[in-house]
């Protein structure tokens, strides 16, 4: 729907001149019972409005006609008033009413054009008016998030099945690379097939990884996220995951750190997740960390609700000195497909969905995860997943032992 503008709203209300006496506005006021509002016009231009409720209370009050019946309408107009260009749409006009009147913007207003009066505006058509576009514009929203909405499942759904569709023939990729690359049948003739083995099969798992995470991210947007609960140590699980990155942060020349407090409770999550989120959250220190920075792990149980974690749970930190994170990207980096954009995250390779998927999965626990960074000031990643995770008796912990 388009938005007249105030020409079309327009009513050409014939004037009256500053000099025209009361008694003659009154004549006209009665014999014209539709005519809410007479302008005032001095050589085309509008000075001044008469109400017809008002006009009419002071003058049929007594002695109105003998105070004012020979006096200029002047005396009686009212010079507070709106005037609006002809070729204002309704939403300037409203908002021009809302910005000189307030709440009391029910009031006419006096159309002009390049100064000169065109005709009388009514406040009640406006709104009107207004409260139409509103229902179109509304309609037209929802029509335009079903339709996003159906985009989005669609996009879902093809990512789900190029996906799989990806990955069957990469398995297969990767599989006979590594049945060659552990030279299983013999030696290869030349040797230095050996190195485009390798090659071959770290850019077939590297394919894979992303493939993985395109396809947990599309699993995760439809809405089927499934926990497979167990009951483990989150200490060993930790240990675990720094054991198998431990070459990586070694190649990456990085020192590492753990600081796991003794006496941790086992809790009740998936193990496959949450050994995920650690793994992307660890991975992503290593690759924004420059050689002989500082990677740290900790794992501690919050138990009050006035320290960082803003609630009582058990507390996965991995905390890194490499390049940071600018504060107005903190939360952007969280979303799907985000990276943080300079010289040195250029030369990284990636899909940008662990932190989301980690996110995601983090929440998926009922808990939250969040970042503390400053940028050359290295980053904090938090993963707390709530108390109610935590098992804490004894038969528990010993079905984890």
């Amino acid at each position: 729907m388009m938005s007249p503008s105030a020409r079309e709203l327009a009513i050409a209300v014939p004037s009256v001149s500053p000099d025209t006496t009361c008694a003659a506005v009154f004549d006209r006021l009665l014999a014209e019972p539709e005519t809410r509002n007479i302008p005032v016009v001095r050589n085309g231009r509008p000075i001044g409005l008469i109400s017809r409720k008002n006009f009419l209370l002071t003058y049929v009050r007594m002695y109105g006609a003998e105070l004012y019946g020979r006096r200029p309408v002047s005396r009686l107009m009212e010079s507070d008033f709106l005037i609006v260009d002809a070729a204002a749409t309704c939403e300037a006009i409203n908002a021009q009413a809302r910005d000189a009147f307030g709440d009391a913007r029910l009031r006419p207003f006096v159309v002009t054009d390049s100064g000169r009066y065109v005709g009388v505006g009514d406040a009640t058509k406006l709104m009107l008016v207004m409260a139409d576009l509103a229902t179109a514009r509304a309609s037209a929203l929802e029509e335009e998030t079903r339709r996003a909405e159906a985009a989005s499942a669609s996009k879902t759904q093809f990512l789900a099945s190029m996906s799989h569709e990806l990955r069957t023939p990469l398995n297969a990729i990767i599989g006979f690379a590594d049945l060659m690359r552990l030279k299983t049948l013999g030696e290869m003739q030349p040797a230095r097939y050996g190195e485009y083995i390798e090659d071959i099969h770290k850019s077939g798992v590297h394919l894979l990884t992303m493939i993985n995470e395109l396809l947990d991210m599309a699993k995760i947007e439809s809405g089927h996220v499934e926990l497979r609960e167990t009951v483990f140590d989150p200490k060993d699980l930790g240990l675990e995951v720094l054991r198998m990155l431990r070459q990586a942060i070694a190649e990456a020349k990085l020192d590492l750190r753990v600081a796991v407090a003794d006496g941790l409770p086992p809790i009740h999550a998936d193990q496959q997740q949450i050994r995920r989120v650690l793994i992307n959250l660890l991975s992503n220190a290593i690759k924004y960390t420059p050689a002989g920075g500082t990677i740290t792990l900790s794992v501690c149980i919050c138990e009050r609700k006035n320290d960082i974690c803003g609630a009582e749970g058990i507390l996965l930190t991995v905390e890194d000195t490499g390049i940071g994170i600018p504060g107005d990207k903190l939360e952007k980096v969280l979303e799907p497909f985000e990276q943080v954009e300079n010289s040195f995250t250029r030369t990284r390779a990636g899909t940008g969905l662990g932190l989301a998927l980690s996110k995601a999965m983090v929440e998926a626990h009922g808990g939250r995860l969040w970042l503390e960074s400053e940028l050359g000031q290295g980053t904090r990643a938090h993963a707390l997943l709530p108390a109610s995770r935590i098992v804490r008796d004894a038969q528990a912990k010993r079905r984890a032992g």
